[in-house]
């Protein structure tokens, strides 16, 4: 029998008992989908994570008192030991480190922002006018804190676009006086709605003078330093210069954590891959499940069509064209279960993808190939037992077999 007939007939097969077909081919559609769903969220997650950091521009670094191990962190680090950070290593490095384009002392908290309209619970961030450079961000109204506000500690203050909202709502803002924790600021700025920037809703947030935050929380330390390099080929020159400049301050001792977004990417990006291959993996059950199921239904279809081989073998078929059949059948079953789970998913992913375009969960190209092959391997593995069993009926059994 030509391998075209064998085909022929095993599609036949599969119509004459469409419904059980379809039962068959459920664990495999399953199966195909779950994998291509769960890389696909993985792949997801790690475009958006990508994504966010890239909106920051790919040359800023972060610097936390405190030496940590910066390999085995994915945020800020939590500082580990007595190291600080002042506004004078800030003022050394905008003066020594000429590989760095800006850098501004960060001071960080929580606090409220009271005006006669209403009152907000936000977070308070110190900075001075070279931060909206380090994040990329946006004024709409006003202006940022300039230099002359920071090295006087002046009380202004630049409010996150929905705290102006609930504060302000439609009036104007600009010039109008907030208490932020009782302390008298003038509104100089509104910042562009910008949503997530390293774990902080910009929107939710208030940016007042480095020196005033720290008179604020009453302390002289910074929360950590942002600087970015002048390019991205020059960040590991901009780390050297740090580190040189610090350590000169700090009496030799390098007691600070520096984390450069290329370093943090890389540390996500393969967190998110093993996330990836782990969620795969796992998916990799429903297929084993689905092979099971495939291997049962074809054990049953053998013992039912004992008396089908019986007449196949009489009239001159040979074991292995029977052991060829049952195997493309099995094949078939699971390869259009595959096609179909590949074609759900894709309508899943495509419609989560239309409705939440900011998350895209829209399956790579890369694997469709492995997805097919894989139910094409389920169903080749899995039919060879029921294949063989019945290859290895004797032609007189079968055609006595009632």
């Amino acid at each position: 029998m030509i391998m075209k007939k064998i085909v022929i007939n095993s599609f036949e097969a599969l119509v004459e008992n469409k419904l059980r077909s379809m039962l068959t081919m459920l664990g495999m559609i399953i199966g195909v989908s779950a994998v291509i769903l769960l890389v696909s969220v993985g792949t997801g997650a790690k475009r958006y994570i990508t994504n966010e950091f890239e909106s920051l521009g790919t040359n800023m670094i972060m610097l936390q008192p405190g030496r940590t191990d910066k390999e085995s962190t994915m945020g800020p680090p939590v500082s580990s030991s007595k190291g600080k950070l002042l506004l004078s290593d800030v003022e050394a490095l905008q003066r020594y480190a000429t590989s760095l384009s800006a850098v501004s002392g960060v001071m960080f908290g929580a606090g409220v922002v009271k005006t006669e309209q209403g009152t907000n619970n936000i977070n308070i961030l110190g900075s001075n006018d070279q931060f909206v450079k380090i994040f990329n961000m946006v004024i709409i109204q006003g202006n940022y804190i300039s230099k002359e506000d920071d090295d006087s500690g002046k009380r202004v203050v630049v409010l996150g676009y929905n705290v102006k909202k609930n504060l302000f709502g439609e009036s104007m803002a600009l010039g109008q006086l907030v208490k932020v924790n009782d302390s008298e600021h003038r509104v100089i700025g509104i910042v562009k709605p910008t949503g997530d920037k390293m774990g902080f809703n910009v929107d939710d947030m208030v940016f007042i003078p480095t020196k005033s935050a720290l008179r604020l929380f009453n302390t002289d330390r910074l929360f950590g330093i942002r600087a970015a390099a002048k390019t991205r080929n020059g960040l590991n020159d901009a780390v050297k210069d740090i580190t040189e400049i610090l350590k000169e301050r700090h009496n030799g001792e390098e007691d600070f954590t520096i984390i450069t977004q290329v370093t943090m990417l890389e540390s996500m990006n393969t967190i998110l891959n093993m996330l990836t291959y782990a969620l795969g993996a796992i998916a990799l059950i429903s297929m084993l499940v689905g092979g099971i199921g495939i291997m049962n239904i074809m054990l049953v279809s053998v013992t039912e069509r004992t008396r089908e081989i019986g007449i196949r073998r009489a009239v001159g078929a040979r074991q292995s064209d029977i052991l060829k059949q049952f195997i493309i059948e099995a094949v078939v079953i699971s390869v259009s279960g595959g096609l179909v789970g590949i074609l759900i998913s894709a309508i899943i992913t495509y419609t989560l993808f239309f409705f939440f375009p900011g998350f895209d969960m829209r399956p790579p190209f890369w694997i469709i190939p492995p997805a097919f092959f894989l139910s094409f391997f389920t169903g080749l593995i899995f039919g060879v037992w029921p294949a063989r069993k019945a290859a290895r009926i004797q032609t007189i059994d079968a055609l006595r077999y009632e």
